[in-house]
């Protein structure tokens, strides 16, 4: 029986959240996801026979684990989290507040009940109303921590379900006790990779050290083969930055995983000729990039879609490219299904893929860490279901990406596109004027400290200016500079960017140029909202039937952004209003329209107010089901139409809305009953109803 493979490939990596000023670690991530998720999902794979997976990881995270398993690590939001709430400061009180809600609401928040209580003083507090207790800000504390707790430790960990099973009233041991829990958690995380390695359960595969785009250290200019029109910095042309970042990552993994030869994993799949011929020299076992990369680089696209399921080699190194579809569809698609279904339907897919393609091999490779906050159990039972099917279906072979490669020729590509894996080309980190910016400073610091290039110290390492060089030149910080991705913590990442730059003067006794200390991002809302100029009262056809009707509407940013890159933007335009009767939303499509022509799929609308509200439409058959969470609605309390755009008219009445009073709104697409997309994900957007003080509010002279 002909037998489709399946290599799986996670990848594990965080940024330098360390100061390079201070030492201490400013984000606390890489520790938290350290005791959900990077244990955790090597557990799960050593759990079921036969699993064969491989992981990628960054040396720049394994270099901070490394600190963290010490209990060496200065952590600013770890530190405020040990500290009795007796004894903070009002700077750190409100810090808490502000910070330990970072977490997936639906999954963290919503569920519990002391937890959902906080949320809510939190947003009194913010109005001006009842401060938070000592015992508030420690139940804070510590259901902050109980949310990065992983499915072993709520199963295993004795600690973790006592907290979980009182809910509250906690006392300064209780969260001493966790917290001791969760570093012994910490401790074993690089060692557990390193056996399993040894082992043979798992393959190892590296990125250079401090995750930087390979192709743009080795030439800038490289941005306009994948995109003619970008406005680009100054060039930036440092191949030899390159190399040493792929030979110091090297120098980092073997130290604590042990030297060998391994695949790399280009950070995100960035590739192109210079940087791929730096990887095969440099003895790397294989790399992988983006099915749009293959795409472009065969010429002809890939209308076929079995050309995607083979190995390619480039000048000798062998190469494989993710299907892209299957990889979001775990990212961004499944978290939302029920768990076992999710895992059938990857299966099922896998199989089509199988029929067209036998003997193929598909490639998966995504974040192994970020998604699965907002999966039931944190992915524990969607992971089982996967791994457990996979081994069970006689036409499918799980392997590691060497396994999958071992006896198969790869096919000589001649020519090798340049881009990444998010759009095929390097828009999200040059090319606006916030990460040319960056650029710039990058590029100009590097020519006032080395003006003579990287050197070496004794030991063969890297000199403490070009350390501080690497770490400034890592994808992440270009990541959140422009317009594609926001966060709460913007302003950080900025400056950690730039205290990189300033550590990099002063490690070689240089003055620190007056620019650094300024910020480069430009700070907006995550979800800019603009409120509407007065009242509308629009016809609900679907259509654009009048320029002015919708004129004096609200609107909403529908880029909210993120860590991760869902690679398509559902919604161009959201706007809202209303009048004395009705409240009223529309929406213009981008990657849902398609999809909402056919019959099975369905539009919801979510609203959480004082009277929650869930509208469903079939825009194929006009269908519309209306759910208040309480009583029943007249029948004219709602309307709606999907045409070329969604409209939307709901009584004030039905949404319970009283001046002053907030709305939460989230849009959600069905394919039969399964979520497969959502706006904003995760989360909701929070609108503001002024009532008849509309005119008031935006009165001028």
């Amino acid at each position: 029986m002909q037998t489709l493979q399946v290599a799986l490939v996670w990848h594990l990596h965080q940024p330098d959240y360390r100061d390079p000023l201070s030492g201490r670690f400013l984000l606390p991530w890489t520790f938290l996801h350290a005791v959900k998720d990077y244990g955790e999902m090597l557990r799960v794979a050593r759990e079921i026979p036969e699993t064969r997976l491989t992981f990628n990881l960054v040396p720049i995270l394994l270099e901070q684990l490394a600190s963290y398993a010490e209990d060496s690590a200065d952590d600013v939001w770890l530190e405020i989290l040990r500290r009795n709430p007796k004894q903070m400061t009002a700077a750190e009180r409100a810090f808490a507040i502000n910070s330990f809600f970072s977490v997936h609401a639906e999954r963290h928040i919503a569920p519990h009940p002391r937890y959902r209580e906080l949320a809510r003083l939190r947003d009194r507090a913010v109005a001006g109303g009842s401060p938070f207790r000592d015992q508030d800000l420690r139940d804070l504390q510590v259901w902050f921590l109980l949310a990065w707790s992983g499915h072993y430790l709520r199963t295993e960990a004795k600690v973790v379900q006592d907290l979980l099973r009182r809910g509250g009233g906690f006392d300064e041991q209780d969260k001493q006790t966790l917290l001791a829990c969760y570093q012994q958690e910490v401790m074993r995380i690089v060692e557990a990779y390193r056996e399993a390695e040894s082992e043979g359960a798992v393959e190892l595969s590296l990125s250079p050290y401090a995750h930087p785009i390979l192709p743009l250290l080795c030439d800038s200019e490289i941005a306009r083969s994948a995109r003619r029109e970008a406005q680009l910095p100054a060039p930036f042309h440092h191949p030899e930055d390159a190399l040493c970042q792929l030979r110091h990552g090297r120098q980092i993994a073997g130290g604590l995983l042990g030297d060998r030869p391994r695949g790399v994993w280009p950070p995100e799949g960035a590739v192109s000729a210079a940087a791929l011929t730096l990887l095969q020299q440099e003895g790397a076992l294989w790399a992988a990039s983006d099915e749009a990369i293959l795409a472009k680089s065969l010429g002809r696209g890939l209308q076929d879609r079995t050309l995607l399921y083979r190995p390619y080699q480039y000048q000798g190194l062998p190469l494989l490219f993710r299907d892209r579809e299957l990889s979001d569809r775990i990212g961004f698609v499944y978290a939302r299904w029920n768990p076992a279904e999710a895992a059938t339907d990857l299966i099922q897919r896998l199989r089509k893929i199988g029929e067209a393609a036998p003997d193929g091999l598909v490639t998966l490779i995504l974040d192994g860490e970020n998604c699965w906050e907002g999966y039931v159990d944190n992915g524990y039972p969607f992971l089982h279901a996967l791994y457990n099917g996979l081994h069970q279906d006689p036409t499918l072979q799980m392997v590691t990406v060497s396994e999958g490669l071992a006896g198969r020729q790869p096919t000589a590509l001649p020519r090798l596109a340049p881009g990444s894996w998010i759009n095929g080309d390097f828009d999200i980190w040059i090319g606006h004027p916030e990460e040319n910016k960056a650029w710039d400073w990058l590029r100009r610091a590097r020519q006032d400290v080395l003006p003579e290039g990287l050197g070496e110290s004794a030991q063969g390492l890297p000199a403490e200016p070009v350390l501080h060089l690497l770490r400034a030149e890592g994808s992440d910080w270009f990541w959140w500079f422009g317009d594609q991705h926001a966060t709460a913590q913007a302003e950080t990442f900025d400056g950690l960017f730039r205290r990189q730059l300033q550590a990099l003067y002063r490690s070689a006794g240089k003055t620190v140029p007056d620019h650094l200390y300024h910020p480069i991002k430009k700070l907006t809302s995550l979800q800019n909202i603009h409120e509407p100029l007065g009242f509308i009262s629009p016809r609900i056809n679907g259509l654009v039937s009048d320029y002015f009707e919708w004129l004096a509407a609200g609107r909403i940013d529908a880029d909210t952004g993120g860590a991760m890159h869902s690679g398509s933007q559902p919604l161009t335009g959201i706007y809202y209003g209303y009048d004395r009767e009705y409240f009223y939303l529309r929406l213009d499509f981008a990657g849902w329209q398609e999809e909402l022509t056919e019959d099975e799929n369905s539009l919801e609308i979510r609203f959480n107010g004082s009277r929650p509200l869930q509208v469903r439409l079939w825009p194929a058959t006009g269908a519309l089901q209306v759910r208040p969470e309480k009583g029943k609605l007249d029948a004219r309390a709602v309307r709606a139409a999907c045409g070329a755009i969604f409209e939307l008219a709901v009584t004030l009445a039905a949404l319970g809305l009283e001046k002053s009073g907030s709305l939460g709104l989230s849009c959600h697409l069905y394919r039969a009953d399964y979520e497969t997309s959502r706006w904003p994900d995760p989360g909701q957007v929070e609108l503001i109803y002024r009532g008849s003080e509309l005119f008031a509010h935006h009165w001028f002279v």
